[in-house]
C-alpha cells in the first residue's frame, strides 16, 4: 500500500506527457513525408520504456519480498499481449475527433518548367502527421495514389510524400489566374542585372522565393515606390522568401531588379538515371480562397479522424505554382 499511492498519485504527470508527445508528433513534420514514419513511435515507446524501467527499480523489491513474483510478472506478460492485440486489431486506431490527423487539401495548378505547355492540374492530398494515408484514401476514393514518385515544391515547404489524383480536375480554375513572371530587360555589364515584372493576377496571398545562390541582392517596387531596399539579403538553404498577403484592393504587379552575383555558376546539376535538372531562378506560389468541384468532393469525403491544419505559409485550397529558370 505504501508503494501504490506514490504510483498513483505520480502516474498522471507521466500520462500527461505522453499525451502531449502524442500531440506534437501529430503535428511534427514539417515537410511531409521528410521524417521517418516510425520516429515517433519510438520517441514514445522509448519514454514508457524509461518510466516503467524506472517504477520496476522500487517494486522489484517488494516482489522479492512479498513472494508474488510469478503472479506480478504473469499479468503484465497479459497486459501486453492484450496492448499489442488492441492494436493491431483496429480496437484502439491511432486516430480519432479528439487526436486527429492533420492534413492538407490543395487542389494545385503547376506550370512549372512548362513553357508554353499545358499546366499539369491535381489535386494534393497530405498530412504533417508522420505515417501513410492507405485508410485515408481507401475512404475518399476519388483516384488518388499515393507515394514518394512526384515531389510537390510548395515553395515555403515541399511534400515528399503524399497522395496525387488527376481525375477530373481540369474544372474549377480558369488560366487567366496562372500568375507570370515576365523578364523585361537583362543587361550583362560589369554586373548582370535583371528586372522582372511579377504579376499575380487575381490572388493577393503569394509566396516568392529568390535562389540567392545565383542573386546576391534585389531591390522590390510597387508601383514605381521601393518596398524592399537593395542591401544585403539573408537566406535559408540557398533562398530568400518573400511572404505577402493583402487586402481587398492590394497590387497584383510588381517590378522585381535582380543583382547577380558574381560567382554565379549558372550550371545544371545532374542527377544519375534522369536528365539535367536545375535549381530555378524564381519560384512563385499563389493562393485563392476557393474550392474546385474535385477538391470540394475529396473535402466532404475526408474521414471524422481526419481534420484540416494549415501554417501561416501554407496553401490555400486552390494554388498556381510557377517558375523562372535560370537560363531563361
Amino acid at each position: 500500500m505504501g508503494l501504490a499511492i506514490p504510483i498513483l498519485v505520480s502516474a498522471g504527470i507521466f500520462i500527461r506527457f505522453a499525451n502531449t508527445i502524442i500531440g506534437l508528433s501529430v503535428r511534427f513534420d514539417r515537410n511531409p513525408g521528410d521524417t521517418p514514419e516510425w520516429l515517433p513511435s519510438v520517441a514514445l515507446s522509448f519514454f514508457i520504456a524509461v518510466v516503467i524501467c524506472l517504477t520496476l527499480v522500487y517494486l522489484l523489491s517488494y516482489i522479492h519480498l512479498s513472494g508474488a513474483k510469478t503472479s506480478i510478472v504473469l499479468s503484465t506478460c497479459i497486459f501486453f499481449v492484450l496492448s499489442l492485440a488492441a492494436v493491431f486489431s483496429g480496437i484502439i486506431p491511432p486516430f480519432t475527433e479528439d487526436t486527429a490527423r492533420a492534413v492538407n487539401v490543395v487542389h494545385v495548378v503547376d506550370t512549372t518548367g512548362r513553357l508554353g505547355e499545358k499546366p499539369n492540374s491535381f489535386v494534393s492530398l497530405s498530412s504533417i502527421t508522420p505515417g501513410k494515408l492507405t485508410k485515408e484514401i481507401d475512404q475518399i476514393k476519388e483516384g488518388f495514389v499515393c507515394g514518394r514518385h512526384k515531389v510537390i515544391d510548395f515553395v515555403t515547404f515541399s511534400v515528399k510524400y503524399g497522395c496525387l489524383t488527376f481525375d477530373e480536375t481540369e474544372g474549377g480554375w480558369n488560366e487567366s489566374d496562372i500568375p507570370a513572371l515576365d523578364v523585361v530587360n537583362d543587361t550583362n555589364g560589369y554586373k548582370r542585372i535583371t528586372q522582372v515584372v511579377i504579376d499575380t493576377k487575381r490572388s493577393k496571398r503569394w509566396f516568392l522565393a529568390i535562389n540567392t545562390e545565383e542573386i546576391e541582392d534585389f531591390m522590390f517596387k510597387v508601383d514605381s515606390k521601393e518596398v524592399v531596399p537593395a542591401d544585403g539579403k539573408s537566406s535559408v538553404d540557398g533562398w530568400h522568401i518573400i511572404q505577402v498577403s493583402g487586402g481587398k484592393n492590394a497590387p497584383t504587379r510588381f517590378d522585381l531588379t535582380l543583382f547577380w552575383a558574381k560567382n554565379s555558376t549558372r550550371q545544371s546539376h545532374k542527377m544519375q538515371g534522369q536528365e539535367e535538372l536545375q535549381r530555378p531562378l524564381l519560384k512563385l506560389r499563389t493562393d485563392l480562397d476557393k474550392l474546385t468541384p474535385k477538391a470540394e468532393r475529396v473535402l466532404k469525403k475526408l474521414p471524422p479522424w481526419c481534420s484540416l491544419f494549415g501554417k501561416s505559409t501554407s496553401p490555400h485550397t486552390l494554388s498556381f505554382l510557377s517558375s523562372l529558370p535560370v537560363k531563361f
